[in-house]
């Protein structure tokens, strides 16, 4: 299968289509930092509906799912929202497929958080590859949220340089 971690963040969306880019690009900081073992940060673009969700190993125990999500906020703003809280309608890869129904077939299985920030633009059909400022002024906070999600100390893991699990006190083996 897919993997064999216990957590798995992944960011979702089109960085073709400006802020649809929003998970992707906070998946692409989070690769940054040497996580304990047992987590692994995926950009599952515009397919993670399928190639991720329906093909997820026994052992995840917790999904974290990046997404920019149209909830009507302030552009750039983020909220952690449940599978039930989910925007109907409003999460459709390449193929047409909602992001929150293979979510309702996993939730029973497996701890899902979605953390979705508010775009202020999403480009498609025009390609545009990059975030809107507000967008890209929720990164930090959004990789914030991931590490309290993960049980991490953001500020701890700054100030060792990114190795987060040795300074942190999260043990683990490599």
């Amino acid at each position: 299968m897919i993997d064999e971690s216990e957590t798995i963040v992944v960011g979702c969306g089109n960085i073709l289509f400006q802020d649809d880019g929003f998970g992707p690009r906070v998946a692409q900081e989070l690769s940054e930092f040497e996580l304990p073992p047992g987590i692994r940060v995926i950009d599952g673009g515009t397919g993670a509906p399928h190639l991720l969700f329906t093909l997820l190993e026994e052992t995840c125990k917790k999904l974290i799912i990046l997404d920019c999500i149209d909830w009507k906020a302030k552009p750039g703003t983020l909220r952690k929202f449940s599978v039930d809280e989910l925007p109907k309608g409003k999460f459709i890869d390449a193929h047409n497929w909602t992001l929150s129904e293979p979510l309702h077939g996993l939730k029973d299985k497996v701890e899902i958080v979605v953390i979705g920030c508010q775009p202020a633009k999403v480009s498609d059909p025009d390609i545009e590859i990059s975030l809107t400022e507000e967008v890209e002024k929720a990164i930090p906070e959004a990789i914030k949220m991931v590490f309290t999600e993960l049980g991490i100390d953001y500020e701890l893991s700054r100030q060792s340089k990114g190795n987060i699990w040795r300074s942190s006190g999260v043990s683990g083996t490599d």
